[in-house]
């Protein structure tokens, strides 16, 4: 899916009201990928998710105990640790570049 809209103007919007006021939460995007992950959500949760398409954006209402913010989990490897995840990340490539040969 191509956005009308050049990476300056693609953005995501969410807007949570207190849980007293509201048990949903909106969120508006323009991003392709957001967009589809959110359609997909509308379809496996139609009773949840509500998705109304506009012209290169959406508007959906998701469940507020959905929005998390959350930091990018730190991992921190002995160079033991990492060698292997090394030489592991060598084998997966070999032989996905062997299957692509074949």
């Amino acid at each position: 899916m191509q956005s009308p809209y050049t990476i300056d103007e693609q953005e995501t919007t969410i807007n949570v009201l207190p849980a007293v006021v509201s048990k949903t939460a909106e969120v508006y995007t323009c991003i392709p990928n957001m967009i589809e992950k959110i359609k997909a959500l509308a379809d496996e949760y139609p009773d949840e998710v509500v998705v109304v398409e506009c012209d290169g954006y959406i508007n959906a209402t998701v469940p507020r105990d959905w929005i998390k913010i959350q930091p990018k989990r730190k991992r921190s490897m002995t160079p033991d640790q990492k060698r292997q995840w090394l030489e592991n990340m060598n084998r997966c490539k070999a032989q996905k570049k062997e299957a692509e040969q074949t």
